[in-house]
């Protein structure tokens, strides 16, 4: 069965804002640059996080990564309701099923919080599988995808991979997933995205299946 497999934050929900507003607000909060852009975020945010929070001036000797983590995680939830889904989704999506493609979520959101935010969204019903983290520090997906891969027995070549950042072209390449979409709406800028994928679009309306 052919399959997409769709990451979640800033490629199915636009959150991006949100989370350069949440971020100013936790700089200003210790007296830190708090003024960065979009255009700023897109440009430097990367994986792994802790990279791009030592690029913002953290130094995690008075706090440890993970307090920060925490308290970020903690603010987006209460702004969660904020966000709406990402341009042209509701449209791809449709298309998908019609085409008779399984569709799954793989996310760097710890799973039991996607399960919430999905339904919160009320897209769940479009979906076969969510495929989340166990914990909230943003790390690594592959394995989960990987576990996931070898129980349904999906052949990657059968897949492709819709994302938007980098970090989604290193997870579909160590999946062995050979077309992988990256869209600049998201996280990271089209600048950053060109070098890791060929097919490197700016919103879910140019993508074609």
């Amino acid at each position: 069965m052919k399959t997409i497999v769709w990451d979640f934050n800033g490629t199915i929900v636009d959150d991006t804002q949100i989370c350069l507003d949440i971020e100013n607000e936790m700089l200003k909060k210790r007296n830190m640059r708090h003024d960065y852009t979009i255009d700023e975020y897109r440009d430097h945010f990367c994986f792994p996080v802790k990279n791009y929070y030592y690029w913002l001036g953290y130094t995690f000797e008075n706090e440890s990564y993970e307090d920060i983590s925490v308290e970020f995680n903690e603010m987006y939830d209460r702004h969660f309701s904020d966000c709406s889904l990402c341009d042209g989704f509701e449209e791809l999506i449709r298309l998908a099923e019609e085409k008779g493609y399984r569709n799954i979520i793989l996310s760097a959101t710890r799973e039991d919080r996607l399960i919430r935010q999905v339904k919160e969204l009320q897209i769940d019903h479009h979906f076969d599988e969510l495929l989340g983290i166990g914990d909230l520090l943003a790390g690594g997906k592959t394995d989960r995808a990987l576990k996931w891969m070898e129980e349904s027995d999906t052949d990657p070549s059968d897949c492709i991979y819709i994302g938007d950042t980098t970090h989604d072209a290193d997870t579909a390449e160590a999946l062995g997933i050979r077309r992988c979409i990256l869209v600049s709406c998201g996280h990271q800028s089209f600048s950053v995205l060109k070098g890791a994928s060929e097919e490197t679009l700016h919103s879910l309306k140019e993508v074609k299946l």
